[in-house]
């Protein structure tokens, strides 16, 4: 059990990033970064700490590829369940720290939760397939969001879900829904002789 937790980075590298996403959008909860849209009509602002949700996705692909399927296929136990309970309860995990830095202070850190949730589901959904290209997709759902623009001042696309603000409910459901197919897509496409 301890041979891969250390493979996996359980017991340094996931906590070194769950510090740096909860230190990070703590300091950076008040810059707000407007970026030009290509598309939309209107330029969305939104806060840096949006894109420090990155890193715990990051954190869960990294983990995930820090496999070893020569020797893991002679596992007696199931590490493929030990995996997805890893990664997803991680994800989990920074989404009740943002949640809780949302109770002590502004409500932008649910953003950050809602936001964490939505970049952990899309890189776990794409994961099996493209493995660690996986990281790509939630810094290009970021990116595209940020250049997309906005219907008006304020009010972005619906399906865009990071630039919305921390009270709207269906960018929450939009998130908690990705975050749940990620999970469902790792548990049913990962070839068993790769975990």
């Amino acid at each position: 059990m301890i041979w891969w937790l250390r493979q996996r980075g359980a017991l340094g590298m996931l906590p070194g990033a769950l510090l740096g996403f909860a230190l990070g959008i703590g300091l950076t909860l008040n810059v707000v970064l407007v970026f030009p849209a290509f598309v939309g009509n209107y330029a969305m602002a939104t806060e840096l700490s949006n894109f420090l949700c990155l890193v715990p996705s990051v954190a869960v692909v990294v983990c995930l590829e820090r496999r070893m399927p020569s020797v893991e296929r002679s596992a007696v136990r199931r590490l493929d369940a030990r995996d997805v309970a890893l990664v997803s309860g991680f994800a989990l995990l920074a989404t009740v720290v943002a949640t809780v830095m949302a109770l002590l202070g502004p409500e932008g850190m649910w953003t950050a939760a809602r936001n964490n949730l939505l970049f952990c589901g899309l890189a776990l959904g794409v994961w099996p397939l493209v493995g660690h290209r996986a990281t790509l997709l939630p810094v290009f759902w970021m990116i595209h969001s940020m250049f997309l623009g906005g219907r008006s001042r304020n009010d972005p696309y619906p399906w865009v879900i990071v630039t919305e603000q921390a009270d709207v409910v269906h960018a929450a459901v939009g998130a908690a829904v990705v975050f749940l197919a990620g999970v469902l897509s790792l548990i049913c496409f990962t070839p068993r002789t790769d975990r």
